[in-house]
């Protein structure tokens, strides 16, 4: 006894993609499997639940049954196939949405249930719960289909060993009251699933909303960062360059080191140019922090040939400024080991300790001396020509945390970002 009809296309793996869908007007409860599938998949899960709960209370509390061999093995088959589809249902969801027939052997496995059980007490429950599976998956015509089917062999239950004694008063009751269980327990399905739909379509909408505000704080933060950042260190290269004529003739054995810093700083700007330019048209920073660094990690390693492996064991929802700062810094890091550190392996780090997120990036180059950590330690670095651990530095306390750099001549260096956690994530903004 198969079922004929398909079930509802788009629910299937192949199916249009879930922003194909979103976008077409004729979207309807097709959305896709992707955008309802863990709740379906939750949904079946219970109903299957229910099925062999109340095989083994049937089992526990009908002495018949378990005298009749035959009624006891029916049943634990189905008991046992329901368990199966309850662990596997993610395979298994979508097997019945490809093959609708396979909840055909279903009907009839609640066919043979019926005729060793009789049509009253769990046992007709049991079948019932093949029709609401039905509706939460299929389209009305294939849950039709299933409907008149599991009908059909109920009459010839009924037909086979008649009515039981002493209903004959309630024979129309049996006769047309109980199998309109199976369309409405369809009809409970259809809900559900029109429900999950509905929700599904709310989300994917919230979503497309969240992206287009996180792109429009991208691009406003970018704006910022030119402002603030580049413009300051073009203003200042400028500044500068006009200082130098006044150094030739006042202390011509400055001008060198006067040369050597705006060349630094303005092959900084460049740097910071080049960034801004590229993330203009990246996508990293809308990723999961994880995602986005084990990206950052692996081009970095690809295009200098240096290895390197990034460990991830924390991945807070850090609001998009935040996310957006450690990425950052994560990318400068690995920048700076390429152009001066000659390392041999660099190790990226995320790890959560208490409330906070610390993001570490080791490598085992030859180091440097750092200053003592006092109020001027920044000034040292800039005028050692660190430039880009002050940037660093920078945009830790703009993702309100704070950063720290370990580091000795041969040993290596290790810069880390900690960044405290709250319920929204990290920092300012913490709680969009």
């Amino acid at each position: 006894m198969s079922v004929a009809g398909a079930p509802y296309n788009a629910l299937s793996r192949d199916s249009r993609s879930t922003e194909d869908a979103a976008m077409s007007p004729a979207a309807d409860r097709s959305t896709g499997l992707a955008t309802s599938f863990p709740t379906v998949g939750t949904t079946f899960v219970l109903l299957v639940q229910i099925r062999i709960l109340m095989i083994g209370v049937t089992v526990l509390f009908d002495a018949n049954v378990r005298g009749d061999f035959r009624a006891l093995a029916v049943l634990a088959f189905m008991g046992v196939a329901s368990g199966a589809a309850a662990v596997a249902w993610k395979r298994v969801v979508p097997w019945l949405l490809d093959h609708p027939t396979l909840l055909g052997f279903d009907v009839l496995i609640g066919y043979t249930v019926l005729a060793v059980g009789k049509i009253l007490g769990p046992y007709f429950l049991l079948t019932v719960v093949t029709a609401a599976i039905a509706g939460l998956l299929y389209r009305w015509q294939a849950v039709a289909l299933l409907c008149v089917q599991q009908i059909v062999l109920y009459y010839v239950v009924v037909s086979e060993n008649g009515l039981p004694e002493g209903m004959r008063v309630s024979g129309f009751l049996l006769l047309v009251g109980l199998p309109a269980f199976y369309p409405i327990g369809a009809l409970v399905g259809a809900m559900l699933r029109r429900l999950f739909d509905e929700h599904a379509a709310v989300e994917e909408a919230r979503w497309r909303v969240e992206t287009m505000a996180a792109a429009a704080a991208e691009r406003s933060r970018l704006a910022r960062e030119m402002h603030d950042s580049l413009a300051s260190k073009l203003s200042a290269i400028s500044l500068s360059a006009m200082a130098l004529p006044a150094w030739a003739r006042k202390a011509p054995e400055r001008v060198d080191e006067e040369a050597r810093r705006i060349a630094s700083v303005a092959s900084l700007a460049s740097r910071e140019a080049r960034t801004l330019i590229a993330e203009l048209r990246d996508d990293t920073v809308l990723q999961p922090l994880g995602t986005a660094i084990r990206r950052a990690v692996d081009d970095w390693a690809r295009a200098s040939g240096v290895p390197a492996r990034a460990v991830i064991t924390a991945e807070p929802d850090l609001p998009l400024p935040v996310r957006h700062e450690a990425v950052a810094m994560v990318k400068e890091a690995l920048e700076n080991v390429g152009r001066h550190a000659v390392a041999t392996s660099v190790d990226v780090r995320v790890s959560r300790y208490g409330e906070r997120l610390e993001i570490g990036v080791h490598d085992d180059g030859r180091g440097f001396p750092t200053p003592p950590g006092d109020d001027g330690w920044l000034d040292a670095l800039t005028r050692a020509g660190h430039y880009g651990i002050v940037g660093m530095h920078e945009r830790a306390e703009r993702a309100g945390g704070r950063l720290t750099v370990t580091s000795s001549p041969g040993m290596g260096s290790t810069v880390t970002m900690s960044l405290p956690l709250t319920d929204g994530g990290a920092g300012p903004g913490a709680g969009r």
